[in-house]
């Protein structure tokens, strides 16, 4: 967590001085936008290819692409063309190189896609690539769901699920996918996620009950949306 909070300290001293910079005429007429999303690019594609996330990869270089077209030249292949390249490139790509499965880290415990086998009571995993996914989460225990998206749609349900005790952690790692989470309007959220170019929004209803039912959201979410519906 601390070298969380360093890099993105830093990320925003460095936006402050490109600011001052581009103010003062130094940056020979970069277009600042352009460069402040190259740079987000970057922890982005970093993290994908740790993982072989090709479409982590692809799509935000085809970002970079479409924001310098006109300096590389390629402004006829902007921006559905090479969104489609980085699209078909990353399904080919992912049959040929599988994808790392990704570890989820939570306390004191690691969860990997293959968990599956040996499941922890209380504990689901869930992943989804190129396609789209829906859980019904049904148990009398819940502790914590682990959410994994890449280049995918998700929709999990919790309205029939019982918490174990009165908060339950949604650990998710999402690159360029956009989830859905439909929660009982009773319950209230956390969030305690890394959002790069995406945002998280609610919709619907809170009720009370008295009751302290929490949910708190923690990992890191790239180029995505998530959204939490109140059901």
């Amino acid at each position: 967590m601390k070298s969380k909070n360093i890099y993105w300290g830093l990320f925003f001293i460095i936006m402050a001085a490109l600011i001052i910079l581009n103010q003062i005429g130094l940056l020979g007429g970069i277009n600042i936008f352009s460069l402040i999303i190259s740079i987000l690019m970057i922890p982005i594609i970093i993290s994908s290819i740790k993982h072989t996330n090709f479409g982590g990869i692809l799509f935000p270089l085809a970002i970079v692409a479409i924001l310098y077209s006109k300096e590389l030249g390629i402004e006829a292949l902007t921006p559905w063309p090479i969104l489609g390249v980085a699209l078909f490139l990353s399904i080919g790509l992912s049959f040929i190189v599988p994808p790392k499965p990704y570890i989820f880290q939570n306390h004191h415990h690691e969860f990997g896609e293959n968990t599956e086998e040996h499941p922890e009571e209380g504990v689901i995993n869930i992943s989804a690539k190129l396609a789209a996914s829906i859980k019904y989460i049904d148990t009398e225990n819940l502790k914590r769901v682990n959410v994994y998206c890449s280049c995918a749609g998700s929709k999990i349900y919790f309205d029939h699920a019982k918490m174990l005790e009165n908060e339950v952690i949604v650990n998710m790692e999402i690159n360029c996918s956009g989830v859905e989470l439909y929660i009982p309007k009773t319950w209230n959220v956390e969030d305690r996620m890394t959002c790069v170019m995406g945002g998280i929004e609610e919709k619907g209803r809170k009720e009370t009950d008295g009751e302290e039912k929490k949910i708190i959201l923690t990992g890191k979410s790239n180029l995505s949306g998530i959204s939490i519906i109140y059901c």
